[in-house]
C-alpha cells in the first residue's frame, strides 16, 4: 500500500458488490407489486347512446392509474435486471471451467 492510499472498506464492499443488482432488482419488483395490489378507489362510468334510448354501461373497461404503470414498469425492471444478471453470473460459470 502507498502513502495516502485508504483500503479500509475494499474487502468487505468487494463481498457485497455481486449482490447489489439482484438485490436492487428484488427491491424494483417488491415495490412494483406494492403498487400493484394497493387498494384503488372504484370509478363509476357511464355513457348516454343518444339514438337507442337506452344508457350503456360497461364492467369490462380497464383504467389504468399511473402508479398501477409505474407499478407494473418496475416490476419489468426488476425482472428484466434478475434475468440479465443470472445469465452473466451463468456466462462467467462456463468461461472459468474452460
Amino acid at each position: 500500500m502507498t502513502m495516502g492510499e485508504d483500503n479500509t472498506n475494499g474487502p468487505g464492499l468487494r463481498r457485497w458488490r455481486p449482490l447489489l443488482a439482484p438485490l436492487f432488482a428484488a427491491a424494483a419488483v417488491a415495490t412494483g407489486l406494492a403498487a400493484v395490489l394497493a387498494p384503488r378507489q372504484e370509478i363509476g362510468w357511464f355513457a348516454y347512446a343518444p339514438l337507442s334510448n337506452q344508457t350503456f354501461t360497461s364492467d369490462t373497461i380497464v383504467l389504468m392509474d399511473s402508479g398501477t404503470r409505474t407499478g407494473y414498469l418496475l416490476i419489468a425492471v426488476g425482472l428484466l435486471t434478475l434475468a440479465f444478471w443470472l445469465g452473466y453470473r451463468l456466462g462467467l460459470r462456463r468461461t472459468a471451467r474452460e
